[in-house]
């Protein structure tokens, strides 16, 4: 119990009161990778050391280098665990006991099933001392599973030891917490089972980890420098900002603990100017021909790195706004800002090695050298530099700045204008360009040498690669489900010259999309695809539209699998906040009553069992309370399947006769 002091207590002195207010620097990095930092090292590096004694290390000096794409990654022995429970109840509770654990290993699966609790677990540990594994894998370690099994050892009256030094496993609860990243809801559980001498991987938590290998975890820490469990936890903002962070520590820099760099005072005419964003061609719905498809190989970041762009080399176009001479530098279009080129910004020097590395790793890929492991490491680099604009412009980034996030779209503008001007030079219609990538449409057939000049040319004026896409057979960009003449900016689908379709945006790509709709739609694209051109595209409509009625005939007849039909759809807050019951907030209120814990970030699965309810916890149901005699609402999911033949044709070319639903009814799942 913390007491409160007596009144009579003297306040602390005038040199007592002053270290209270001073600031601590570097608290945001973590004292491993400080170490790391200062030695040079990383793990998974190549080493030498000397030891003084049996076990104890003198000395340790890298003999690899963190630039470097072409290395080698130590074998690692890695094992799966999964622990299922003996419960009679839908979300088993700590109390209930284990009935079998399983332990993936080098194809094979060793299942561990005693007579009694206390038995399996004791060969659960033999296995794991056996074994020996580097690297243990699981669904929830972090969240769920590893606190059951300290519950049940400890009831057992025994110690599970999953570290190499023979700690203990002591799970402590701790609160869970959401927030919102990248303009959506991400939740994280409050414990971080972190193992000594082994490293454990949460599939939940870890965005580098793949089935696959450890690749991706690897070139993380060499990036981040810091520990193999650390940077599987990690967001992909927080590996920027730990990149960030090592520069200014080898630099001498000082970081504070809270930005202090606040906005440059503004008028309201610049603030207009500046709140632009990306440029955006506004393409109309149709069915295109000739089409090609070109785009820039990291436009934000390279531009960044070209430019110079970081918060501390922004100035005002003033005489006095840069330290050194207005002839180092380079004015923004469109904004009264100027970038100083005299120093080289912590951004660009950070992002500089990002791009070279992801380069060389997309050279080594299309060579053919290990492509699954290069292919691993230079998704995490994609990652780094897809978020390290948002990054430059996060309000509590450490290294951001607007002003510096402003500059970066308007130089981004005007090269994509001048791209715009070159193509019409070469009799090339823009139909549709966001931000990086850029569609043409050319009155004849395209010739791929044409258009590999073109791109050449691009690069050259621009600074920046610029590579074809791909050709087109067609290019159908739908309409607005609320505005028919106006497309949505990030929704279309084609088919290549090769015969290779590209879909984006459309509800087979969606997360949301119940497997039967999104192969409903599948079906659909494919009948489509066969077709040449554009004609031969709008002959094949009515077959497209045949497929879709066969879904829905299956439909009303029952004949689907209700494990097809499941939705999924992620909590935006936590479930007690909602004021409407959408159907997200119903399932999350299902679940809470028989017992689970739901928080905003989480996704929840639900079959619709009918979607006309006057009652809203009648409309759908969580998957988790589905039973032998559920029922699921065969209209809700016929209105969905048309709306994915709907997703696939603009308006103007839907000449068909829509299919009429019939009667309510249920069938049975």
């Amino acid at each position: 119990m913390i007491r409160r002091p007596p009144r009579s207590t003297p306040k602390p002195s005038s040199a007592a009161s002053d270290v209270y207010k001073r600031q601590v620097f570097h608290a945001d990095i973590d004292a491993v990778q400080q170490f790391f930092i200062e030695r040079n090292l990383f793990p998974f590096g190549q080493v030498e050391f000397e030891l003084s004694g049996a076990e104890v290390v003198d000395s340790i000096r890298s003999i690899d280098g963190r630039e470097a794409t072409r290395y080698s990654i130590p074998p690692l022995t890695t094992i799966r665990l999964n622990v299922f429970v003996r419960s009679n109840r839908l979300f088993p509770r700590p109390s209930d006991p284990i009935d079998h654990i399983e332990i993936s290993h080098e194809g094979r699966t060793i299942r561990i099933e005693r007579n009694s609790e206390q038995e399996t677990l004791h060969d659960l540990q033999t296995v794991i001392d056996e074994i020996d594994p580097d690297v243990i894998v699981t669904n929830g370690g972090d969240e769920y599973l590893f606190h059951y099994l300290s519950i049940r050892a400890r009831a057992n009256g025994m110690d599970l030891v999953f570290s190499r030094d023979g700690t203990p496993l002591r799970i402590e609860e701790r609160e869970a917490s959401s927030f919102w990243q990248y303009n959506q809801v991400v939740f994280r559980p409050g414990n971080q089972v972190l193992l000594n001498g082994r490293i454990h991987i949460d599939e939940q938590q870890s965005l580098y980890y793949s089935p696959r290998g450890m690749e991706g975890i690897v070139e993380g820490c060499r990036l981040a420098m810091a520990s193999p469990q650390r940077v599987a936890r990690m967001s992909i903002g927080s590996v920027n900002a730990a990149v960030q962070f090592y520069h200014a520590f080898k630099r001498g820099l000082l970081i504070p603990p809270v930005k202090r760099n606040p906005e440059f005072l503004k008028t309201l005419t610049t603030l207009a100017a500046i709140d632009r964003g990306g440029l955006i061609f506004q393409p109309r719905p149709g069915v295109y021909e000739n089409v090609v498809e070109c785009d820039f190989s990291s436009m934000y970041p390279t531009l960044m790195v070209n430019k110079n762009i970081s918060p501390e080399t922004i100035c005002f176009q003033d005489p006095d706004g840069c330290e050194y001479d207005t002839k180092f530098c380079l004015e923004v279009p469109e904004l009264p800002y100027r970038i100083c080129q005299r120093r080289e910004g912590i951004v660009p020097e950070a992002l500089r090695l990002i791009l070279r590395k992801r380069s060389e790793f997309k050279r080594l890929i299309k060579e053919g050298h290990e492509a699954n492991k290069y292919h691993l490491m230079q998704n995490i680099l994609k990652g780094i530099l897809v978020s390290c604009f948002g990054y430059l412009g996060f309000r509590n980034a450490r290294f951001g700045r607007v002003e510096a996030h402003a500059a970066v779209t308007a130089f981004a503008r005007e090269l994509l204008l001048r791209t715009r001007e070159i193509g019409e030079e070469r009799e090339l219609e823009v139909v549709h360009g966001i931000v990086d990538s850029i569609w043409f449409v050319s009155r004849e057939e395209p010739d791929y040498e044409r258009v590999q000049e073109f791109c050449r040319r691009v690069t050259t004026e621009t600074g920046i690669d610029m590579s074809l896409k791909g050709i087109y057979r067609w290019l159908v960009i739908p309409s607005s489900r609320v505005h028919p003449t106006i497309a949505p900016l990030n929704r279309y689908y084609g088919v290549y010259r090769n015969g290779a379709i590209k879909i984006r945006g459309l509800a087979a790509r969606r997360r949301d999309t119940c497997l039967y709709v999104g192969d409903c739609q599948m079906a659909m694209i494919k009948t489509l695809a066969s077709a040449r051109n554009k004609r031969e595209y709008l002959e094949r409509v009515p077959q497209a539209y045949d497929v879709c009625r066969r879904f829905i005939q299956r439909l009303y007849r029952g004949d689907v699998d209700v494990r097809d039909l499941i939705l999924y759809a992620k909590l935006t807050r936590d479930p007690r906040e909602y004021r409407v019951a959408t159907r997200a907030s119903i399932v999350a209120d299902q679940l809470m009553k028989v017992g689970r814990r739901v928080h905003a970030g989480q996704r929840v699965a639900y079959v619709i069992v009918d979607s006309d309810a006057r009652i809203p916890e009648q409309r759908v149901r969580a998957v988790e309370l589905m039973d032998e005699d559920s029922r699921y609402d065969p209209e809700a999911y016929v209105r969905l399947c048309l709306r994915a033949f709907e997703e696939l044709v603009p308006t103007g070319y839907r000449h068909i006769e829509p299919v009429r639903i019939g009667s309510r009814q249920s069938v049975t799942a």
